[in-house]
């Protein structure tokens, strides 16, 4: 999917410098729009927009935020103090409109269900620009194929190219893509295989194939028992974890699901406590804000692999 729609074929550094000079159209998911100069009122949906926002030092043109699913990482704390929270999950239409935005950056589709805000064509027609991060995109990314780094690279680039930050952007895409490939040149996982554990007792809400928690995985060496199931996330029955008998169980830290919590219910269970990786300890623990193809991304698989290596 190209994110920008110039008149010649360029590079990102060569698109986004021309982008400082010349209107820019984005290219989001289904829907697209024309910016004819940088937001100053922007708005970001979900942690990982608001994050790309921070990263590249845009607080100042943010007049709002909201949906957070942890805590804001401490270099960017204070960026994110300067900015009004309008709501603990998405804030009403009405709400946002109040705050006479020029663009809404959102991290998961739901942003822009009818439930929510509407869709985003609804608020194109208002002269409103929207940007939905590449990797929530459907049609872009079927659920039965295995995502890349790719999406968060693109958004980084697009969103600098439209606030005219393109240098910024480059240098934190150089950043990015290198430690996440100086894990891949070296996964401590290499030859094991993994559980995956979000949450739920009687049933397990794991990963499948295809979204960012499978990619850390992968990325770290782990085999996932499930990555022949399609989707992100995914139910899974015990009787397949037991069976599979991993190597490694990796857990996922929630506000919903504690990883805490997660170990102490596989330690008291009669069956679970059985499992090989149980019996010797080997769990590893990774924020859900760091599985999500966002900036802490590369957190989230330097935060595996080290505890992996750990482990070894």
């Amino acid at each position: 999917m190209k994110l920008f729609n110039l008149l010649a074929p360029l590079g990102f550094a060569a698109a986004a410098a021309a982008a400082q000079a010349e209107a820019v159209t984005l290219h989001s998911c289904d829907a697209s729009f024309e910016f004819e100069k940088a937001p100053t009122r922007a708005i970001t949906l979900n942690q990982q927009a608001t994050e790309v926002m921070l990263a590249l030092g845009l607080e100042g043109a943010m007049v709002g935020t909201a949906y957070l699913d942890d805590a804001i990482p401490a270099q960017w704390q204070d960026a994110f103090n300067s900015v009004p929270v309008l709501a603990e999950k998405y804030p009403a239409a009405e709400v946002v409109l109040a705050q006479e935005p020029d663009f809404l950056f959102a991290g998961f589709g739901s942003a822009f269900s009818e439930d929510n805000l509407g869709a985003a064509q609804k608020w194109h027609d208002l002269g409103i620009g929207t940007y939905l991060v590449d990797a929530s995109c459907k049609s872009a990314h079927p659920k039965n194929v295995p995502l890349t780094v790719q999406p968060i690279l693109d958004d980084i680039a697009a969103i600098g190219a439209v606030f005219g930050v393109s240098e910024k952007a480059d240098a934190l895409i150089a950043e990015t893509s290198a430690r996440i490939e100086a894990v891949r040149a070296n996964p401590a996982g290499a030859g094991q295989t993994a559980f995956i554990y979000d949450s739920g007792t009687d049933t397990p809400y794991s990963i499948g194939c295809c979204g960012g928690p499978a990619l850390v995985a992968k990325t770290a060496g782990l085999q996932s028992i499930s990555a022949d199931v399609e989707g992100t996330w995914v139910d899974l029955a015990w009787e397949r974890v037991v069976e599979a008998d991993p190597d490694v169980i990796l857990l996922i830290e929630a506000g919903w699901s504690t990883a805490a919590d997660k170990r102490a219910y596989m330690e008291a269970d009669p069956v679970l406590s059985q499992l090989t990786a149980v019996q010797k300890g080997r769990f590893v623990t990774v924020p859900f804000s760091e599985t999500l193809l966002g900036m802490r991304f590369a957190d989230g698989i330097e935060r595996v692999n080290a505890q992996l290596s750990a482990l070894n």
